[in-house]
């Protein structure tokens, strides 16, 4: 069997993140040809002398999407479906602006388009709101024209795809953290020296509005001005998203985009996961924090309670007094602490492993071979 698992069209973000952990999963698989469509987001942290002989990889860079390089995309593409001629196409988070020959299984990880009621896009303007409504109308679009199957991360999110785009092929496998979360490997600090007494909150993210990631200055000076001066924020922005939207100051430290695999240890600098996201599909930062026995500290919002149970402390969101109040009472009840690290032990195994996880997706994709 052939199967393409397409992530040209991914640049950045989480999607890369889950993209990459179900490539480096299929190592282990045999009997099935892969042929690898790499996006620059993916390329960065994927080694290709890492892979059997089974594998094969075409490099892409379409830049950023839009209606002016679709039809080139397709072009190419097609092509080289024509010459690898696949039984099926895997695709981890779409939409892939690809119409195939071969059946196509893609992963839907748009939180905006399925949850109205996120504070996100309530407090949008009538303008934006109407950008989200075209955007979301044009990218259901191409998922309905290009996937037989769709593939999600909670039930919660499967029964709103359904609902989304009128089908009930969706599939749901669980995301996880990846398995260098499982074996994680030493690298050097990144970090100084933790002073006395001084606490680490990390959030792992790309810059994205929804993240709502300006709210940490905000929760740094309350903080502050209830004589709190031993909390450090820890971001992974790239230095241009970092300065335009948080800014420089005592008590955040920003060190910039880091490559999955040294993940682990930076979690390991850190005491506490933070997360003020306000719409999620799924975080993977959720069962990272678990798995490298963090307490979890986010919103007060459906799809995080879905994903983290009692496994985390939740604040009402984008209120900064009351996620200054929560990381306190973390930070002084060591009791409660305790018990959220000890549920994020059995709240992560409720999760798919990443090998459980790739072979579903292998699973899934047998069954729309065509014979």
């Amino acid at each position: 069997m052939k199967i393409i698992i397409n992530t040209a069209h991914q640049r950045f973000g989480g999607a890369v993140q889950v993209a990459l952990s179900f490539i480096n999963e299929c190592k282990e698989i045999s009997g099935i040809e892969f042929h690898v469509w790499v996006g620059p987001g993916v390329g960065k942290s994927l080694n290709q002398n890492d892979f059997p002989s089974n594998f094969f990889f075409y490099e892409f860079d379409f830049g950023p999407i839009g209606f002016k390089n679709i039809s080139s995309i397709q072009g190419q593409l097609e092509k080289l479906e024509k010459k690898i001629q696949p039984d099926v196409i895997m695709v981890t988070s779409g939409p892939s602006y690809f119409h195939s020959h071969a059946p196509q299984i893609i992963g839907f990880n748009l939180p905006l388009y399925i949850y109205p009621e996120s504070p996100f896009v309530k407090r949008m303007s009538l303008i934006r709101r109407a950008k989200l409504w075209l955007k979301r109308k044009i990218h259901f679009r191409f998922f309905k024209r290009d996937a037989v199957a769709y593939v999600v991360q909670t039930e919660d999110v499967n029964q709103r795809v359904k609902k989304a785009l009128n089908t009930d092929k969706v599939y749901t496998v669980t995301n996880t953290c990846s398995s260098f979360f499982l074996h994680p490997k030493p690298f050097s600090r990144k970090l100084p020296p933790k002073k006395e007494f001084e606490f680490r909150l990390l959030t792992v993210s790309a810059y994205y509005p929804h993240k709502d990631l300006e709210i940490i200055p905000f929760v740094l000076k309350e903080l502050q001005k209830r004589g709190f001066q031993n909390f450090q924020f820890v971001l992974t922005l790239k230095d241009e998203d970092f300065e335009r939207h948080i800014g420089s100051q005592n008590g955040i430290i920003n060190v910039g985009p880091i490559p999955p695999e040294e993940c682990p240890s930076l979690y390991q600098e850190c005491d506490i996961m933070f997360l003020p996201t306000l719409a999620e599909c799924f975080s993977a930062s959720y069962p990272e924090a678990m798995a490298m026995g963090k307490p979890i500290i986010t919103t007060d919002l459906g799809f995080a309670r879905s994903i983290c149970g009692d496994a985390a402390c939740y604040y009402k969101p984008q209120d900064y007094k009351s996620a200054a109040n929560k990381i306190i009472d973390l930070a002084e009840n060591k009791e409660f602490w305790n018990l959220l690290v000890e549920n994020g032990k059995i709240q992560l195994s409720k999760f798919d492993t990443p090998n459980e996880r790739a072979l579903k997706y292998i699973e899934i994709c047998k069954s729309y071979v065509k014979t």
